[in-house]
This record gives structure tokens, sequence and C-alpha cells, in this order.
């Protein structure tokens, strides 16, 4: 009797992970082509509802662009671009004075002579690379502008200074990172994802940049 409950059992559990697995597989199918779709024209459809579905369901969507031979990365880039169409409206409200722009140490010159300090690194805009001149600008408009080794000093630095908005730079993983972070503080952040990724003299499309920090569409 026992054996006959727990095989009844056993397979209802099957019966569940099988349909289950289905949902996962067919909402991952919707969510690729909505990906693509806005990935081409630069439109998003129920925009809160699909970056849900991209968050929950990363690994699965990653699948299929890897089965069907697509670059995945266009999953991060729509992600990205996900985000900042939700939080845009909210980061225009804020007052520029208001704002913090974080800037990844990768992009300075190999020659940078600045130094370290407990609040990020200090540039000297020696020209030898275009942080300095992103500075001068950024500041011109009001931002308060850093310069971060890691994710460790951004937290530092929101918890003592308190920004109402925020504008970081960097590889598309933090990016994520940095705007779940940001949304766990209820602050509105806008990403500009680096062109070229790596450790050292990376680069990224300094008009996107200079359009993000002047509330260009």
């Amino acid at each position: 009797m026992l054996d006959i409950y727990l095989g009844s059992l056993f397979y209802l559990i099957g019966e569940f992970v099988i349909f289950l697995a289905l949902i996962v597989l067919i909402l991952s199918v919707i969510a690729t082509f909505m990906i693509l779709y806005s990935f081409k024209t630069g439109h998003f459809f129920a925009a809160r509802l699909m970056l849900i579905g991209i968050s929950t369901l990363e690994n699965a969507i990653k699948s299929i662009f890897w089965i069907a031979r697509a670059d995945d990365a266009i999953v991060d880039d729509v992600g990205i671009r996900l985000g900042n169409y939700i939080n845009k409206k909210k980061f225009a409200r804020i007052s520029r004075g208001e704002r913090f722009i974080f800037m990844p140490q990768c992009v300075r010159s190999p020659e940078c002579p600045a130094k370290l300090t407990p609040e990020g690194i200090r540039c000297i805009a020696c020209g030898r690379c275009r942080v300095g001149e992103a500075k001068k600008t950024a500041e011109g408009l009001g931002y308060k502008f850093f310069i971060v080794p890691g994710s460790s000093f951004i937290k530092r630095i929101i918890k003592k200074y308190k920004p109402r908005a925020i504008i970081g730079v960097g590889c598309p993983m933090e990016i994520k990172q940095g705007l779940a972070m940001c949304h766990s503080y209820d602050i509105p952040a806008m990403g500009v994802p680096l062109s070229q990724a790596g450790c050292v003299a990376t680069t990224l499309d300094w008009d996107v940049l200079y359009d993000t920090l002047s509330d260009k569409p």
C-alpha cells in the first residue's frame, strides 16, 4: 500500500516538474523574442514586467541564445536599457546638484598619476585620458564625480553622502549589480556601459555619457 502511495506521489511530483519546466521554457522563448524586438527597434513593451522576466529567467534566456548561436550579450544590453528606460523620468526629476556619477578606474590612462584616496581616485586632469574632461563637464553641471576601484567604495560614498540619483559607468555585470544596489536604496540610477571592457584602458561611448549627464533622450 505504501509503495503505491509513494509511486503516485513521485508521479505527481514528476508531472509538476515537467509542467513547471514547460512554463519556464515558454516564458523564456517569449522573453527572448521581446528582447530581440527591443534590441532591434529600441522600443519596450511592458517594460517593468519584461525586466522582471529577464532578471528571473536570465540563465534560461541566455541558454536559448547560446543554442541559436546568437550573442547573449544582447540580453545584458537590453536589460540595462530597460533599467534606464524605467528610471529615466524619476532620475530627471532630481536636481543635478543631488546626482553622483561613478566612473571605474579602468577608464584611466595606464600612466595616470592620480592617487587613491578614501573616496576613490582623485583626478588631477593631467590630459592623458578623457576622464578629466568628463569630470570638468559633470561638475560644471552640478554632479559629484567619483572614480572608484570597486563597489565597496560606492557603498561607502552612498552611505556617507546619500545621493538622490546616480549615473554608473562600467561593464554590463557591474552595471546590473549597481542598478540592483541602487534599487535597494531607492535611488534612481542610469547605467552607461563600457564599449570595451577589461581591467586597463577601457573605453566607452563618451557621447552617450554626455547625453545622459544632460538628460538628453
